[in-house]
């Protein structure tokens, strides 16, 4: 299977790719998805209160998009194996840990979006960018 992002833009400051995924073409709207993760690595300053709902909207979305992105990255990095499958095998099952209740731990709530938005920042970039093989892939995880 080839995976190669096509521009599939529909209005202005929209900006959504279609990529081959595992059981055909998948749309990935990157603009929304890199706005979920600026708010998912908002820094916690120290003193100030934490919004549990924001908190719980932020990781429900990260949640979501790791869960489209992950199968395309997997299928598109099958055969490079090494710390890229590693990593993806890791995310699979960290998406599946229980998550602190933001009511009761929201600062470790909020840590744990900030994982979130990082592995699918990196996730993203797993997905978007052109595949060469030449290249090593540096992951964040």
């Amino acid at each position: 299977m080839t995976t190669s992002p096509t521009s599939a833009t529909n209005k202005p400051g929209d900006r959504r790719i279609c990529v081959d995924g595992p059981d055909g073409p998948v749309t990935v709207n990157v603009e929304v998805i890199e706005q979920r993760i600026a708010a998912g690595l908002r820094p916690v300053i120290d003193g100030c209160r934490i919004d549990p709902a924001e908190v719980a909207r932020v990781t429900a979305g990260l949640v979501g998009d790791a869960e489209a992105l992950l199968p395309v990255a997997e299928a598109r990095y099958k055969d490079r194996g090494g710390q890229v499958t590693m990593g993806l095998d890791s995310l699979r099952r960290r998406l599946a840990y229980h998550r602190p209740d933001p009511r009761l731990y929201p600062l470790n709530a909020a840590l744990c979006a900030a994982d979130l938005a990082r592995s699918c920042r990196t996730l993203l970039n797993l997905v978007t960018k052109p595949v060469d093989p030449h290249r090593v892939v540096l992951t964040t995880w």
